[in-house]
């Protein structure tokens, strides 16, 4: 017999009787929260319904240790995250096979945001649309990885307000500036100093110790790294960075933070691969640009140190690789 149709003759029954019986209660749906992907991405996973209702309430609730399981499925919407975890028990927010986290329109918005958040671990999934693909403000000690960022409307990963101590790997950043080609860096690190009062209370931005491994760039509109003035101490190693053929920039990374090392990448730009500035001193000091293959564009040259830059401590190593032909850079190597 039907299910329905009998716990309706039940309570007919039940009614006629006048007995005090109970009907068999209908089995109750699954929690969204407690479906998990076929392998979870790590012991204690709690899976995450599919919506943005779903997933924003789980990121509202996080606390340290828990670990966010996403659908292998397209969340759309933006979303923003300000729990604070601690190293020993990070908060863990993971895709599965699928997951995009969509934006949607171009003009404005962060697909994710990370705000005043501690110690998170965000790995495994895509993100595409928004004016910015994902945002880190004063944010510390936090890991992206194996996500792909694109098709935003200004820059695709942007740290910022003090955001220190992070580290980006395995992060593909591509298709950015859609909208404002000017503002279209792959990866946007500090703020320039006349957005100071707007994001760091009129201090410096330093968004300090940032590291980036195995990072690929691709198809900007500005530089595929921009390192600005206030920052000192990133990293970037043993990654692809390159601007796009409607690049309105002269070169594919733009450092004018200090004691930044840039080692073992290959790096393609439009004219230059690499520049080095002070914008403001005492940044744009102390950078080591060492073991690249560099592919500057018509005209341009490996590394243009600029202006003040070359007495400001910078090195280019001579261990920098360039093609028969082209000069490694506009100043000394050592």
């Amino acid at each position: 017999m039907n299910r329905t149709l009998a716990a309706a003759i039940a309570g007919v029954v039940c009614a006629v009787a006048l007995a005090g019986c109970v009907s068999e209660p209908s089995p109750a749906a699954p929690e969204p929260s407690s479906v998990l992907p076929a392998a979870p991405c790590a012991p204690g996973a709690v899976g995450v319904g599919e919506g943005a209702d779903a997933l924003q309430a789980a990121l509202d609730r996080a606390v340290p240790g828990d670990v966010l399981q996403l659908a292998p499925a397209v969340y759309r919407g933006r979303f923003h995250a300000t729990a604070v975890a601690t190293d020993e028990a990070p908060i863990v927010l993971c895709g599965s096979g699928g997951t995009v986290l969509d934006g949607g329109g171009m003009q404005d918005g962060y697909v994710l945001h990370l705000e005043g958040a501690a110690y998170w671990d965000v790995r495994d999934l895509a993100v595409r649309g928004g004016q910015k693909g994902v945002v880190l403000d004063a944010t510390i000690h936090s890991t992206l990885s194996a996500i792909t960022i694109s098709d935003v409307g200004q820059e695709g990963l942007h740290l910022r307000a003090g955001s220190s101590d992070n580290t980006v790997r395995s992060v593909t950043v591509e298709r950015t500036g859609r909208v404002d080609p000017e503002f279209g860096e792959g990866v946007y690190v500090g703020s320039a100093e006349s957005n100071w009062c707007r994001y760091a209370a009129c201090e410096p931005d330093r968004s300090d110790r940032n590291s980036f491994v195995d990072l690929v760039v691709q198809d900007t509109t500005a530089e595929a790294l921009d390192a600005k003035e206030g920052t000192t101490g990133g990293v970037v190693r043993d990654s692809a960075l390159s601007t796009g053929p409607a690049s309105v920039v002269d070169s594919a990374v733009d450092l004018k933070g200090t004691d930044w090392r840039l080692e073992g990448n290959t790096i393609t730009g439009p004219v230059d691969a690499v520049s080095i500035h002070v914008i403001l001193p005492p940044w744009g000091a102390g950078n080591i640009v060492a073991g690249n293959v560099l592919r500057p564009g018509a005209g341009g040259v490996g590394i243009a140190v600029v202006g003040a830059a070359r007495t400001a401590g910078n090195t280019v190593a001579c261990d920098n690789a360039v093609e028969s032909g082209v000069s490694l850079a506009d100043d000394v190597c050592a």
